[in-house]
Order: C-alpha cells, then sequence, then structure tokens
C-alpha cells in the first residue's frame, strides 16, 4: 500500500500537553487517509474530550467518529495541529470544546507567570476564531461548544475562573453566530442556581463530568445539532 501523505505539525517542547499524543496521532491519522473510510465527525479538545467514551452515547450516522482530544491541551496547541487531526481527515462535523487549561495561568505562584483575565480570554476567542474560519474554509461544520462551569474548592481562583469561563462562553456564542456556526451551551445545563459554578452531582472532581454529565452533554449536543439541521451523530440511549 502506498502511504499517503500526511500532515505532520511535530512537536511543540517538552512539557507540551499535546506532545503526549502526537506519535499516536499521526499513526491513526494515516491509517485513516491510507483506508479512506469516511469520518461523520472529529470531537477536538482537551481532557473533557479525551476521557469522553464517544461509542457509548453517539452513533455516527455512515462514518466513523474520532477522537482528538488532549488532556491538558491549551487553545493555542489546538489551533496548531487542526489542520492534521481535523482538516486532514475531512470529516462532515467537528465538535470543539477546550479554553479551561488556559485558564489555569490564573494560578501561578510566580506572579511573572500569572495571566489577566483579559489576556486568557482574548487568547480563547483568538485561537477558536481562527479554528472556526479553517473549518469553514474547508466545507467542514464546526460546533462550538461552552466551556463548562468548574467547582474545585481547593483552588482559590474558583470563582475568578467561573466569571472568566461565563464571560468568555458569551464572546464564543457571539464569534459562533456573527460566523454562522453552531454554539452548543454545555454551561446553561450543567451550570448551579448561581450560574457560575457546576452543579452538583455532574462529576467527581468538579471539573471532569462523570458518565451522569456526559449523559447530559450528549443530549445538549445531538438536540443543538439536530436543530441546526446536521444529523450526523444520534444519540446512543444508555440506562442509568
Amino acid at each position: 500500500m502506498e502511504r499517503p501523505s500526511l500532515n505532520r505539525p511535530g512537536l511543540f517542547s517538552l512539557a507540551a500537553a499535546a506532545d503526549s499524543r502526537r506519535g499516536v496521532f499521526d499513526g491513526h491519522n494515516e491509517a485513516l487517509l491510507a483506508t479512506g473510510l469516511p469520518i461523520d465527525a472529529v470531537f477536538a479538545g482537551d481532557s473533557i474530550t479525551d476521557m469522553w467514551q464517544l461509542d457509548c452515547f453517539f452513533a455516527a450516522q455512515a462514518g466513523l467518529m474520532m477522537n482528538r482530544g488532549i488532556g491538558g491541551d491549551r487553545t493555542p496547541f489546538i489551533r496548531r495541529r487542526f489542520a492534521a487531526d481535523v482538516l486532514h481527515l475531512r470529516p462532515s462535523l467537528v465538535v470543539f470544546k477546550s479554553g479551561v487549561n488556559n485558564t489555569w495561568d490564573l494560578d501561578p505562584w510566580d506572579p511573572m507567570e500569572r495571566r489577566s483575565e483579559d489576556e486568557i480570554e482574548d487568547e480563547i476567542v483568538r485561537d477558536v476564531s481562527a479554528m472556526i474560519a479553517m473549518a469553514q474554509a474547508a466545507g467542514i461544520a464546526i460546533a462550538i461548544c461552552s466551556m463548562l462551569p468548574t467547582d474545585i474548592p481547593s483552588n482559590g481562583n474558583t470563582p475568578v475562573r467561573n466569571r472568566l469561563i461565563a464571560r468568555t462562553n458569551e464572546r464564543l456564542r457571539a464569534s459562533a453566530k456573527a460566523a454562522g456556526a453552531v454554539y452548543v451551551d454545555y454551561h446553561r445545563h450543567l451550570v448551579d442556581a448561581d450560574g457560575l459554578t457546576l452543579k452538583p452531582g455532574l462529576a467527581d472532581d468538579g471539573l471532569h463530568p462523570h458518565v451522569g454529565g456526559y449523559g447530559l452533554m450528549a443530549d445538549v449536543l445531538v438536540d443543538t445539532l439536530a436543530a441546526a439541521g446536521i444529523t450526523v451523530l444520534s444519540r446512543r440511549p444508555i440506562r442509568m
């Protein structure tokens, strides 16, 4: 078999989370391109995507579902690998959700390593807007998913982070609307009565959903896509 020409973004650095999966993704991408199997959807993002066992929650219409989430990844790195892990695979749809890892830059003990809320917010919106444009230029439908609220009492910046997430989500909603992309509002369905904090009973660590949280997200995603006329994914019922 002749090997296909492969888009390889290369490594970022020894400290970049994206590097931990680069060799695996390059190998998987090569196999997909060589066999020419149709891909209905690529899920791209960070650990919340990476930990989502997609086949348990969704059925694809005619092709495959690919998970290209990486634990610890941030929007600048996903933007750089977007061509290789999404566009090169030519899916019908990309489901994108990321941004919370950018906000850990609120936390460093050394003030010189911290970034302001505005810097973080602008970075997320800038990167996501660029990926919307990249997907649409390639003729791929894109669903931009909101960041999830958090509830990590041990982190002193949790209230600040949750306010930043809420503000950034509103800008992501506006960016998606302006570009004609789909916006998936997980936040509205997972947030507690205060409008900022993750609702109890959806995650064990205050950040990553467990099966109940993922089930709720799956419902929101499929319903939102269907309302936008996108039917490549359907909900796989599970007994809870």
